[in-house]
């Protein structure tokens, strides 16, 4: 019986091999060997250690709950902190390896600079970081934050783009109830103190140039503005296409933000739905009735170098890349970052 098997961890800019001993993990492994993965929970919740198994055999124990779907683990995914090697395999990971070391991991505390309602449901946490403290992000990442008076921690995305590093913005659904969506209802002030955890996750602009489909579900708008930032900076003139949808017309947000961008993003085009429109829809005639996935059409990934970022609830990101994939578009050109329960 083998006792170890080598996995090739094939990151978009280089391949780096590590052995995996018997009833070691993979992230374990790696961490042992000084190879840093992205990764958050290590219990196999969170979905941010996913990797693609390109050819061998990696398993994860039976019985557990994970946060894959059942088409994605048959396509091959699974979770680095949960899997172990049978045989010698390539796992194919979705972001740079050097991006670990441009954005390492900090533990910080900031101040509450503003919270702005942005609709019914939406608020913008604006959080200003210590002078002292050098943090940078990739567009597309996200950290964690202690809810303030509580043990809790949850996890978004910035809106805010790479270049403002001392001053982050978040859009954050308020639910009914939950530990931050109390804090922000009822609580929440300029000054509060919140602990925060971050840069993490490897979701984010392909290293590719070529155009782009975004597609965003209620606030997975928030990483879309930031990797928008990035793309107006490098004066792409390639495509980039953002559909954006909520539930319903009074859920969406940042339209006027969206407006802005196409003016001066001559290359950015809109479109915007809602699943139940509303006499609300009145002062935005230009929304489109459905959702996010029912408004995409051939042309979207027309071009053979056309990538797509989504990022929402699970079930329209399920619904997104199946019809992504009916559309034509190649599976590694897919990127995703899902919401999941706290």
């Amino acid at each position: 019986m083998t006792t170890e098997n080598n996995v090739h961890l094939k990151f978009t800019d280089g391949t780096k091999t590590i052995s995996v001993p018997a009833g070691t993990t993979i992230l374990e492994a790696a961490n042992a060997a000084g190879v840093r993965l992205v990764s958050q929970c290590t219990i196999g919740t969170c979905g941010t250690c996913v990797g693609r198994v390109a050819c061998g055999d990696l398993v994860m124990p039976e019985g557990r709950v994970y946060s894959l779907r059942q088409d994605e683990m048959a396509a091959g995914h699974r979770l680095l902190c949960q899997s172990h090697a049978f045989a010698e395999s390539e796992v194919e990971l979705d972001y740079p390896a050097a991006m670990l070391d441009e954005y390492p991991v900090i533990v910080t505390a900031a101040k509450v600079g503003a919270v702005t309602w942005l609709g019914e449901s939406v608020v913008e946490l604006q959080l200003k970081l210590p002078k002292s403290v050098r943090f940078s992000f990739r567009a597309g990442q996200y950290v964690r934050m202690r809810v303030p008076g509580t043990d809790e921690w949850r996890s978004y995305s910035m809106a805010s783009g790479e270049r403002e590093r001392k001053k982050l913005a978040f859009t954050i659904r308020v639910l009914p109830s939950g530990a931050m969506s109390d804090y922000l209802r009822t609580a929440a002030a300029v000054g509060d103190q919140i602990d925060l955890e971050g840069p993490i996750g490897g979701f984010g602009l392909a290293d590719d140039p070529g155009p782009s489909l975004m597609i965003a579900g209620g606030t997975g708008l928030a990483p879309m503005l930031s990797m928008l930032e990035t793309l107006q900076t490098a004066r792409t003139d390639f495509p980039i296409r953002l559909v954006f949808g909520c539930t319903r017309a009074a859920d969406l947000f940042h339209l006027d933000e969206l407006d802005a961008r196409r003016s001066f993003m001559r290359n950015l085009g809109v479109r915007v739905v809602v699943d139940e429109p509303g006499n609300e829809l009145a002062p935005v005639p230009d929304v489109l009735t459905g959702n996010p996935v029912s408004v995409l059409t051939p042309e979207d990934v027309a071009h053979p170098q056309t990538s797509a970022y989504l990022c929402g609830p699970p079930a329209m990101l399920q619904g997104a890349e199946v019809r992504l994939l009916e559309l034509g578009m190649p599976a590694e050109r897919i990127h995703a970052e899902q919401f999941l329960p706290s």
